[in-house]
């Protein structure tokens, strides 16, 4: 203790901070009173109570269990309703019944905008923690991201000889033995123990002591990537995330291509859960509302690319729409707007397709292909042109609607 006081003494004197005894504390465990007295009168400073709060986490002696990160739960929810489930990633040591938590509450908001969803997700959490190439949303999944910060830890033990923290390390467990075939014992500490099968899953990342993944070292991204593995690459994700899309239409186009919408077809297996539907199409009546048929086959979505086309003078396809936005050849800004408009027409035929069922209420073909081209006319006015290419400048002037 004489030792700390004296290191903020010498801190003090160079940086001219001072420690405030009223606002300090000294948390013990462990410690007889007599030298809890001792301490206490030299340093100036309060008795704190465990557990206490520090940078949002509770900090304590005993294992960290699921009650007691409730508050920190609680923050993180509060955090993705305010920035998003993509922006959130939690760097921890947290029990696995907390980040199932995250977890949830990461999956909620992205179905629902709460962090209540009592449906089946219309795609697996697995997929979505995939990249966006891969078929995914991108999305960091909690377990493996918190496996990979605990193995900083077990790579500091393997190459960080000279830190403080692996010095006591190697005093209090190792003692000699070596760090790849250490097992820890029973009564060693929760935190102690979670590192070591930490230590166990990265084994086969690890060559002789030393971090063989990434030839420049161990890096949290790099481990990460390792967990996770990697997926086929999905040819129609460019097409789908292309930036002249709108948001909205992109995820929906994503929930098309995984054939994950809820279609007719699909709701009728919650009719012995009392919900009443007949499985037909639901614009046309003419055929089972299947994905394939609601889009690429109803003679409404046929009659509104029609109607888009008559609008704009594009040519777009007559058959699957989304194959042809894969392998449809052209300048890069062509290529945009007619993937753009695509997009456009599948959210709104899904648009319309929900209207109709739940309202009774459905736009004209012609109509409908209006309000598309006209979006797509506003869109392109407000698009920089000042990267574009002469070739993709005439081509944007030669269009009829614009």
């Amino acid at each position: 203790m004489m030792l700390m006081l004296k290191s903020f003494s010498s801190f003090s004197k160079a940086s001219g901070l001072k420690v405030s005894p009223s606002k300090s504390n000294v948390y013990f465990n462990g410690v007889s009173e007599e030298l809890k007295n001792d301490i206490l009168s030299v340093s100036g400073f309060k008795e704190g109570k465990l557990p206490f709060m520090y940078l949002g986490m509770p900090i304590q002696t005993t294992r960290l269990k699921k009650k007691g990160c409730e508050c920190l739960v609680d923050k993180i929810c509060n955090r993705i309703h305010s920035y998003g489930a993509r922006k959130f990633s939690y760097a921890g040591r947290l029990t696995l019944g907390v980040i199932l938590r995250i977890e949830a509450i990461c999956r909620n908001f992205l179905w629902d905008g709460s962090a209540d969803y009592r449906r089946t997700p219309l795609v697996a959490w697995d997929t979505i923690c995939r990249l966006k190439q891969e078929g995914g949303l991108g999305l960091k999944n909690q377990e493996l991201w918190n496996i990979a910060m605990v193995g900083r830890l077990v790579n500091w033990v393997a190459t960080n000889k000279e830190s403080l923290w692996v010095k006591w390390v190697n005093a209090n467990y190792l003692k000699g033995r070596e760090w790849q075939e250490y097992v820890p014992t029973s009564n060693s500490s929760w935190v102690w123990r979670r590192i070591c099968r930490v230590k166990q899953r990265l084994a086969a990342g690890y060559l002789q002591g030393t971090w063989q993944v990434q030839p420049y070292g161990y890096t949290l991204a790099g481990c990460y990537e390792w967990l996770r593995g990697t997926q086929p690459w999905m040819e129609w994700s460019k097409s789908i995330w292309d930036n002249w899309s709108l948001p909205k239409h992109r995820f929906l186009g994503w929930l098309i291509a995984h054939n994950s919408l809820h279609t007719n077809n699909r709701l009728m297996r919650f009719m012995r859960f009392g919900m009443d539907v007949d499985g037909q199409c639901v614009l046309c009546g003419l055929a089972e509302e299947k994905q394939q048929h609601l889009f690429f086959a109803c003679a409404y979505s046929r009659r509104v690319l029609q109607a888009v086309m008559d609008c704009t003078g594009l040519k777009l396809p007559e058959v699957d729409i989304l194959h042809w936005c894969v392998h449809n050849p052209g300048l890069k800004v062509q290529r945009g707007v007619k993937i753009a408009l695509v997009m456009s027409i599948l959210y709104q035929v899904w648009q319309q397709r929900n209207k109709c069922r739940l309202e009774q209420v459905l736009m004209r073909p012609m109509c409908l292909a209006q309000l598309i081209s006209e979006d797509m006319k506003k869109r392109i006015r407000e698009r920089d042109k000042s990267r574009m290419t002469t070739h993709e400048l005439d081509w944007l002037g030669s269009l009829k609607f614009i």
